[in-house]
């Protein structure tokens, strides 16, 4: 394929394409868990899907402090300052090791009041929390893990992240398989077997990371503990994109409490339908990391020609990914559904909200890249405002209407997550539309 392009496709894909298989990746982990515990039943799947949005959560903080320290670490890249770089990321890992530390310890206390309150009933509750509160210990050690890889993703080194990932991935299925099922002399766990695979994927993947951190020879304990330059820098970054991880959290978790209320069967249905949309959209949050890292180099080195050459180019490959995912996903989507699930009486809905999760390709991939190149150049907040409008505020209210008012249900449950990507898309393109070269590098 590289051959097809010129050289500066091919040195967005060698940025942008394997972060983009990175979030495939991490897709698959939670992929793993669900389609194998689906021959459980729908209430194994609903117990372990549940969990999904507390993982969220957590990880809106974790992703927070990820993306911010990425932007930090390109731009300083692409001024040639790596021991600067590493310094933000050494003080970075102290404080988020104790925040996050705090955090997990709180959900653990509250978890069964925190998977009733997104929608748990008695139904599955027991095997909500079988899975909960180990997978708990797995999202610590994901959290850890991406903050370091923050660092490698803002030098460019996005094939080594993926190779990472591709790891802990490959244990996760392998433990999924041995501790779900049962091998040898090791008894079948069901869904707790599930979040022991989780476990030793999510152990690997940081090891690894630890292990490629320190050879960039740029992280020292001496720094470890932040100045004033520190704050100064990286905290307006993070409290901006805190904020749109936040409005992102607030509006999925009201969303999802109303799926979540259409039955176990419906909510079975719609947690494989969104599981499998969370691969093209963790591969265009990872097209959107790619774009972030080229223009983050380009506003470091003051470069306006590569800065709009990013632009360009990651608006390209994201119409041509799109495309590629929408065509797959539609053709095949009783297929892809029947991976998951073989029940009959799921597969007609699921084959229809498929057709949905097709087309919303189109605009979650161009609205991704678009919020990339405007934080890499400074925009976070704006790009943080039309998130609120549009995830916290417009698809709660669209979702009450198209559930309560219409009559809709799933359908018009997806048919809101289309209008929310969509208007996301338009904002991010008018953005860019007005921004100009002088205000990026001011």
């Amino acid at each position: 394929m590289m051959r097809l392009f010129g050289n500066r496709d091919k040195k967005y894909l060698k940025i942008a394409f394997p972060s983009a298989m990175e979030g495939i990746f991490i897709s698959a982990l939670s992929a793993a868990d669900i389609i194998m515990v689906g021959v459980l039943g729908t209430a194994a799947i609903a117990g372990v899907s549940i969990f999904t949005q507390p993982r969220m959560m957590i990880l809106c903080v974790t992703r927070s402090i990820a993306a911010a320290l990425t932007i930090v670490a390109a731009e300083r890249f692409g001024a040639g300052d790596r021991a600067g770089a590493g310094r933000m990321t050494t003080q970075t890992m102290a404080l988020s090791t104790l925040l996050l530390t705090v955090i997990h310890i709180g959900f653990y206390i509250n978890l069964e009041s925190i998977l009733r309150w997104m929608g748990a009933d008695d139904t599955y509750i027991a095997l909500a929390m079988e899975y909960s509160e180990l997978a708990l210990l797995g999202v610590f050690f994901t959290s850890l893990a991406a903050i370091l890889q923050a660092l490698l993703l803002g030098f460019g080194k996005t094939a080594f992240v993926f190779s990472i990932n591709l790891q802990g991935n490959i244990i996760n299925v392998i433990g999924n398989f041995i501790f779900i099922f049962g091998f040898g002399p090791i008894p079948a766990y069901g869904v707790f077997g599930a979040a022991i695979g989780t476990i030793l994927g999510t152990a690997w993947t940081l090891l690894l990371t630890l292990r490629m951190s320190c050879k960039e020879r740029v992280l020292h304990t001496a720094d470890i503990l932040p100045d004033r330059a520190y704050f100064r820098k990286f905290l307006p970054v993070f409290g901006s994109i805190f904020s749109e991880q936040g409005f992102e959290r607030i509006g999925m978790v009201l969303y999802t409490r109303m799926v979540a209320e259409l039955g176990v069967l419906a909510y079975a249905i719609h947690a494989i339908c969104m599981n499998f949309c969370d691969f093209y959209y963790a591969f265009a949050a990872g097209l959107g990391k790619g774009s972030t890292i080229l223009a983050g180099h380009a506003v470091g080195a003051k470069d306006e020609k590569a800065w709009r050459e990013a632009k360009r180019l990651s608006f390209r490959w994201a119409f041509i990914f799109s495309t590629i995912s929408f065509v797959l996903t539609y053709i095949f989507r009783e297929e892809i559904f029947m991976i998951y699930s073989t029940d009959p009486e799921a597969l007609y809905m699921g084959a229809i909200i498929m057709a949905v999760v097709a087309l919303v390709s189109f605009p979650e991939g161009h609205q991704m890249v678009g919020a990339g190149i405007l934080r890499a150049s400074g925009k976070t907040k704006a790009v943080a405002t039309y998130s609120f409008v549009s995830v916290a505020f417009l698809r709660p209210i669209i979702t009450a209407l198209f559930l309560y008012e219409f009559g809709w249900g799933l359908i018009g449950a997806w048919a809101a997550v289309a209008i929310d990507q969509s208007i996301r898309a338009g904002a991010a393109t008018w953005l860019l539309s007005r921004l100009r070269w002088e205000r990026v590098v001011r």
